[in-house]
């Protein structure tokens, strides 16, 4: 009895996950990269090895010197940076290992699973990449998942009529135990205020999105149970906030565009100082946002329609297992050692389990495509990681849109 207790005592702390996942399964990589001393290294640990392995990857200014837009993954730009960036680390892995990895310096802002390997493969065809913010508590990503609850907003109307978005949003602002968690922040002054960099059919700008409400109906139409769309005047600041409140899990889905507004530092000024302004700065539009933008007050009390990363830290989202942000350069921000300071922090803060997101102004019509085809297989059964890979995969193989300016902007962050 005493042996058998001993046994399970041992298996126990060995095989139990953490984190959400057990520390060693068979085929598991760990890659967490540091900048230290003007050098790039991977500290790789590899289910089975006793302790993990130091490889220097490259100098912190050849890492610097690399492009962070599409050029990236063209090419011999893509091979070149797949020697520099991934090379060094091949001896230690296996086709098809699930490599978890913590991302450092510039490495925040590169898709390594876009990169493309010597051989012409790009390298999320050779191996399974989860990005993590901490390779110490690895996510969980289990087969034949059921995500009922699905949370759609897009297609919005940016110059929505007042009246339709009162008729929509009055409710919020009926009941006194809503105010608190509704109300407006004051946020930077819009003058200067950016959208993106706007090239033809991207998701820059404030224009209303033709591709955007098609995405939500076709997602709509293969998971209606349970499922709510607000696009046009429903697509509302308010109901989102108010919509996060859950005590279940669910998905939700933000097909729109993003903000900046330019704001100034001053020396001396600390890190708390620096993160109010950016989050002050950056964020989400809704329905309505035009009257904003333009100076016009809402009336009827209605929220403005610009959802700010302060906004956005306050929520409540520790039920959402998988939130989609389907607009423009919704993974950039501020570079800092914990990480990326913008939208995905803020998301991060509110309890936001894992977040699919871009790295620069995305196609219209491309991301409402890579979007079908995530949502079929995510509903189909597949994990959200494997929906991830085959978006990318039939995109790159469409007529249509197989330049990496479509489909490698697409990360996921655990």
């Amino acid at each position: 009895m005493i042996r058998l207790t001993r046994f399970l005592c041992f298996f126990l702390a060995v095989c139990l996950p953490f984190g959400g996942v057990a520390q060693s399964r068979r085929g598991e990589v760990t890659v967490a990269y540091q900048i230290q001393d003007g050098f790039c290294y991977a500290s790789i640990n590899r289910s089975g090895w006793r302790e993990p392995k130091s490889v220097r990857i490259c100098a912190e200014k050849e890492l610097d010197a690399l492009p962070t837009d599409a050029s990236l993954y063209r090419g011999e730009t893509a091979k070149a940076a797949f020697t520099l960036l991934f090379s060094p680390l091949k001896a230690y892995l296996k086709k098809g290992d699930r490599i978890y990895f913590s991302p450092a310096g510039k490495l925040y802002l590169v898709n390594l699973a876009a990169l493309m390997d010597d051989s012409g493969h790009r390298l999320f065809e050779r191996y399974h990449f989860f990005r993590v913010s901490d390779v110490s508590a690895l996510p969980s990503d289990p087969k034949r998942h059921r995500y009922y609850t699905i949370r759609l907003y897009g297609g919005m109307n940016y110059e929505a009529d007042f009246d339709q978005m009162n008729y929509y949003g009055w409710s919020c602002h009926a009941f006194p135990a809503m105010q608190s968690f509704i109300e407006d922040c004051q946020g930077l002054p819009l003058s200067g205020i950016s959208f993106g960099q706007a090239d033809d059919g991207t998701r820059a700008g404030y224009g209303n999105l033709k591709a955007s409400r098609e995405e939500i109906k076709f997602i709509y139409r293969i998971r209606t149970w349970l499922s709510s769309p607000n696009t046009g005047p429903r697509a509302l600041e308010e109901l989102f906030r108010g919509d996060t409140r859950r005590d279940h899990e669910y998905v939700m889905h933000l097909s729109t565009h993003t903000f900046n507004i330019p704001f100034r530092t001053y020396p001396g000024e600390d890190e708390a100082a620096y993160k109010r302004k950016l989050y002050k700065s950056c964020g989400l539009l809704f329905s309505g946002a035009g009257h904003t933008i333009r100076g016009e007050k809402m009336p009827f009390g209605l929220n403005d329609g610009l959802l700010y990363a302060e906004e956005i830290a306050g929520l409540d989202m520790r039920y959402c297992c998988l939130l989609v942000l389907a607009a423009c350069n919704t993974a950039l921000g501020t570079v800092t050692q914990d990480g990326i300071l913008g939208l995905q922090s803020a998301f991060k803060e509110a309890g936001a389990q894992t977040l699919l997101m871009t790295l620069w102004s995305v196609n219209d019509r491309a991301t409402a495509e890579f979007m079908k085809v995530f949502y079929t297989h995510l509903f189909d059964g597949k994990t959200k990681h494997e929906s991830l890979d085959r978006a990318r995969k039939a995109l790159m193989d469409s007529a249509d849109f197989n330049d990496p300016v479509y489909w490698a902007p697409f990360i996921m962050l655990d």
